[in-house]
């Protein structure tokens, strides 16, 4: 997170609508070890240098993040399957074009790849890039399966490499005060954590069909937040429901409304519900209760004005879509990213994320088991085996009889 003092906005690159510098850190973590990072103005000025990999809408959001850090991060590869587009922002950029990965991963020059490619290359493009040690920002998600996630850390981990996965949430100024005011102890116990993810518009069909499915690639959002203000606390059991009403996305056999209950160890009951579409623009609401009181992270809309006349109330409408309501966190996570390489593998901020990356494989597991709740129409324990579950599924659609079903109580 930057603050006036940060070497990004000191040096003027950070355009002048920003509201970064307002964020703060959550206590006791990686953001409280990099935002002084972030502050201090480096004497070596050090550019690194960046191969960006996948030049679609979550490219394009990185793609501005870097060109707003001229002083700390060059574009070096500009790579997409779709030549034209490659050139195009290679010539932009002043950066070497390409289709493929390999020449970027073989250019000494090139100290971090961001991965920002369609979702089934994410695991592929992250084993080769750590195999190169370079340094990894990844857009969820690693990988749809538990196992690749769990060896795309373990590789990580062993090679002592800056790897993140980016969940934009957690670098949202409402969603990160919420977190600093639960540590502190502003509602006491937490009991209860309520999430609502609604998005808009429809994502286009292209996009749906390589996602993963609305827990994959939707809902992990959601579960990676549980895990956040849960302090890592991993999920019981998971019950899931939805439902299709749009018939494009039901031909992909997906889901466009769900809705989920979670059953923690320590009583703490967290619930999601979520839809592809909401006719009134972007909707995303956490809300913690506990047993002092309750937090809540309203949705943002485009103004904070409300019209009041002798017709009533008017309130400004919801942002639009993702790239309107996240704007400043892409930069924000990105930011801290390239704080986190500079800081080198010494510093407090590597090991924190060392720990934090430890993370992945649990959320991935969430969503996996709450895919197979839906599937199955019953509850399912995360210390389920994920195997068994698969073997229980395709007895069902085989129509063979069910198995013994989960009977513990959410």
């Amino acid at each position: 997170v930057c603050s006036p003092h940060c070497p990004v906005l000191a040096l003027g690159s950070l355009a002048p609508d920003s509201s970064l510098a307002m964020a703060e850190p959550r206590a006791g973590s990686k953001e409280d070890v990099v935002r002084p990072l972030l502050e201090e103005v480096r004497e070596s000025q050090k550019k690194y240098g960046v191969a960006l990999v996948g030049l679609g809408r979550s490219g394009n959001f990185h793609l501005t993040s870097i060109k707003s850090m001229p002083e700390l991060t060059k574009l070096l590869w500009a790579i997409d399957i779709n030549e034209e587009v490659a050139k195009k922002v290679a010539a932009e950029s002043g950066a070497k074009w390409a289709t493929s990965l390999d020449q970027a991963l073989d250019d000494p020059a090139v100290d971090i790849v961001i991965i920002a490619s369609t979702t089934d290359t994410h695991f592929s493009f992250i084993m080769r890039s750590l195999k190169a040690n370079k340094a990894i920002f990844a857009e969820k998600p690693i990988s749809h399966e538990v196992h690749e996630v769990q060896e795309a850390v373990d590789l990580a981990k062993s090679k002592d490499l800056p790897f993140v996965c980016g969940y934009q949430r957690r670098s949202d100024l409402n969603f990160r005060t919420l977190k600093k005011q639960l540590e502190a102890g502003a509602i006491g116990e937490l009991r209860v954590v309520k999430s609502c993810s609604r998005d808009n518009p429809v994502p286009p069909i292209e996009y749906l069909r390589t996602s993963g499915g609305i827990f994959q690639d939707m809902l992990i959002h959601d579960f990676d937040m549980q895990e956040w203000l849960t302090s890592g606390e991993l999920p019981e059991s998971v019950v899931a429901v939805g439902h299709c009403f749009d018939p494009e996305i039901e031909k992909l056999k997906d889901l466009d409304t769900v809705a989920v209950l979670i059953k923690y160890k320590s009583g703490i009951c967290a619930m999601i519900d979520t839809c592809r579409d909401a006719a009134y623009g972007y909707d995303q609401r956490v809300e913690a209760f506990g047993s002092k009181g309750m937090l809540t992270a309203k949705n943002e809309m485009t103004s904070g004005v409300e019209l009041a006349t002798v017709e009533g109330h008017l309130m400004p409408p919801a942002m639009w879509s993702f790239p309107q309501r996240y704007k400043h966190a892409y930069f924000v996570e990105l930011s801290e990213f390239v704080a986190l390489v500079d800081a080198g593998k010494g510093s407090d901020a590597h090991k924190l994320e060392q720990k934090e990356m430890m993370r992945h494989p649990r959320v991935v597991r969430t969503a996996t088991c709450a895919e197979y709740s839906w599937k199955l129409g019953r509850q399912v324990l995360l210390s389920e085996d994920l195997a068994m579950l698969e073997k229980e599924l395709k007895a069902k659609e085989a129509g063979e009889p069910a198995a013994k079903k989960c009977r513990t109580e959410c």
